[in-house]
């Protein structure tokens, strides 16, 4: 009885799978008469949809870190300010949580007194 059931939901995963196939070719002739863009990075209705992501910057947040610690040490704060200054791009929200979690890796700076500056 088991072994019918496994039988029987292989044949109609592979089923749905197969009509899937189908309609994909079909939406992609579709588009292409229509004039439509395809594959990665398009909608459903085949409007590009904007590109989201990290920022891009010349310089790594660590190094940026690692640089404006360079001289003296700082608060996180004055830290971020810092970073900001040098022209790192955050694409968070919340910039100061990315830091923290920079900050706080073991090895990487050392904290005293609330300032952080580089090990």
């Amino acid at each position: 009885m088991k072994f019918d059931s496994i039988k029987q939901f292989a044949k109609l995963r592979d089923s749905l799978a197969a009509e899937k196939s189908q309609l994909e070719r079909r939406l992609s002739e579709i588009n292409v008469v229509l004039g439509r863009p395809t594959g990665e990075g398009s909608r459903r209705d085949g409007v590009e949809a904007p590109r989201r992501g990290r920022a891009r910057n010349g310089l790594s947040l660590k190094a940026a870190i690692i640089q404006a610690t360079a001289k003296k040490a700082l608060t996180k704060e004055e830290i971020l300010a810092a970073v900001k200054k040098a022209g790192y791009k955050f694409a968070t929200k919340r910039p100061i949580a990315t830091l923290n979690a920079y900050l706080y890796q073991k090895g990487n700076f050392v904290r005293r007194d609330g300032r952080f500056s580089a090990a």
